[in-house]
């Protein structure tokens, strides 16, 4: 009967413990999937290693989470909603399943009544299961999103990590947002240029511009954005022609504009004038599109010889006498080439690191081997239900062994340690002798699949017997 004095605890079973082993190893993903409830039929059970079932298990559903311990990093929790409409029975047993549906940790509880509604009463149940474990690495959580629950304090931290509380709180009169609409940061600009609004340029009509008072001595700007039609002036100007003011400065009593931009009948030119407070002076053209195509321009160079520079030859490379020639990348490797000869028994020289394929075809003499490709694949489980797999290039071999009862004359079904990739080639079982009683016990055993095998005694009650097998 549970009392003050009773022990709950978690532990993976020996199906389990080999699991983990295997998935440390190869580096392969530890799935679990499910969850069993059961009342152990009233009893007070005690978790064994050797289970292979719970006792009486009453419920097992998918995984709500399974999540690393934050204050624990060996620790696993693994969690199970039970809705209100499922109960009418105790929860006094806990397993948990992997992908493969083998039972691969069991725990006993506190006894727990789970009511169904229409005993008057009724609850939501959350069921979690502390796994220590050695490592968190590959373990992977397998859920169907269409019948599992979640719990309120898995939304919220769902929520926090989707919103999450570093933003400054305040009005803003730009945001920006990421594409699912969450502000990610807010703005108050100051400037027009803040909200994305250009300055307008003003537009006028034509004549000439009155110019301000000028001070003898003092430097005067007058921007000025309007176009306009003068006059010819002298011959350096064509008839017609049309330009734009961009700024004037002015100096005393004259003053010089400059205008950026001009063209008549086709033709583009950049000119400056030299003009008086009346208006009238002299223009004089500095370029035109006669004389200039910005179109035309040489495009920089892309090659040493685009530059005029005469790169390092083959020879010069090899030779390494040169001190003026720039070398490119390909004579840098025939000058390397030159020197550094491939390895042989014989003679010492460079040598390229053999590929995994070439390590377990065993093919390729001008090769080396690192202790990486030389190790991949082996494995060794030293234990009384243990294995071992050779490496890759020793075809992946694996060897295992375990111990058991066999049942009264009848067939019963077993598990490998660890399921064979490719297949078992052979299983044996053990004779079975009892010292001074003169009976040997005959066990036979026989494939079923990769992960399975089946055994049969002679023996008229239970025996024991160890088995050994051989895959890959």
């Amino acid at each position: 009967m549970t009392d003050q004095t009773s022990q709950f605890f978690a532990i993976l079973t020996a199906v389990g413990e080999a699991k983990q082993a295997n998935a440390n190893a190869l580096g392969v993903p530890w799935t679990f999937a499910q969850m069993g409830v059961g009342d152990a039929n009233l009893t007070d059970p005690i978790p064994s290693r050797d289970q292979k079932k719970l006792i009486n298990e009453r419920r097992r559903a998918p995984l709500n989470q399974v999540k690393v311990d934050p204050d624990n990093a060996s620790v696993i929790i693994a969690e199970q909603v039970i809705p209100p409409d499922v109960g009418g029975w105790w929860i006094r047993e806990i397993g948990l399943y992997d992908a493969d549906g083998d039972l691969v940790a069991v725990a006993n509880c506190a006894p727990s009544f789970k009511p169904l509604l229409n005993q008057g009463t009724g609850k939501t149940q959350v069921v979690r299961l502390n796994i220590i474990v050695t490592s968190t690495a590959n373990v992977q959580l397998k859920i169907d999103p269409a019948v599992v629950l979640a719990t309120r304090e898995y939304v919220d931290a769902l929520v926090l990590s989707v919103l999450p509380p570093n933003k400054v709180a305040g009005t803003y009169t730009q945001v920006r947002i990421n594409e699912r609409g969450t502000v990610q940061q807010g703005y108050n600009p100051t400037t027009l240029a803040g909200y994305g609004i250009t300055d307008a340029m003003p537009k006028g009509a034509g004549g000439l511009l009155a110019w301000p008072q000028v001070v003898a001595g003092q430097l005067c700007k007058v921007p000025d954005t309007r176009f306009f039609i003068m006059a010819d002036e002298t011959t350096d100007r064509p008839v017609g022609f049309t330009y734009g003011i961009g700024m004037h400065m002015a100096w005393q009593n004259g003053d010089m504009g400059v205008d950026f931009m001009g063209g008549v009948a086709g033709t583009e030119w950049y000119g400056v004038r030299r003009f008086n407070t009346d208006g009238t002076g002299v223009w004089r053209m500095l370029w035109t599109s006669a004389n200039f195509d910005p179109e035309s321009k040489a495009n920089k160079a892309t090659t040493l010889d685009g530059y005029g520079i005469t790169p390092a030859s083959q020879a010069e490379a090899e030779g390494g006498a040169d001190t003026a020639k720039p070398m490119t990348a390909l004579r840098v490797f025939q000058a390397i080439a030159k020197v550094v000869k491939q390895a042989t028994e014989a003679a010492p020289g460079w040598l390229k690191i053999g590929t995994q394929a070439q390590v377990d075809a065993g093919s390729g003499d001008d090769v080396a081997v690192t202790p990486k490709k030389m190790r991949l694949g082996f494995q060794f489980y030293p234990s009384g239900v243990g294995y071992v797999v050779f490496p890759t290039w020793l075809g992946g071999l694996i060897l295992q062994w375990q111990s058991g009862p066999i049942g009264n004359g009848v067939d019963t079904t077993h598990n490998f340690v660890i399921p064979y990739p490719n297949g078992p080639f052979a299983v044996f079982a053990t004779c079975g002798y009892t010292p001074g009683s003169g009976v040997l016990n005959y066990h036979a055993a026989a494939i079923i699949n990769k992960a399975q095998f089946m055994i049969r005694s002679s023996a008229g009650s239970a025996a024991g017997s160890w088995v050994f097998s051989v895959g890959c």
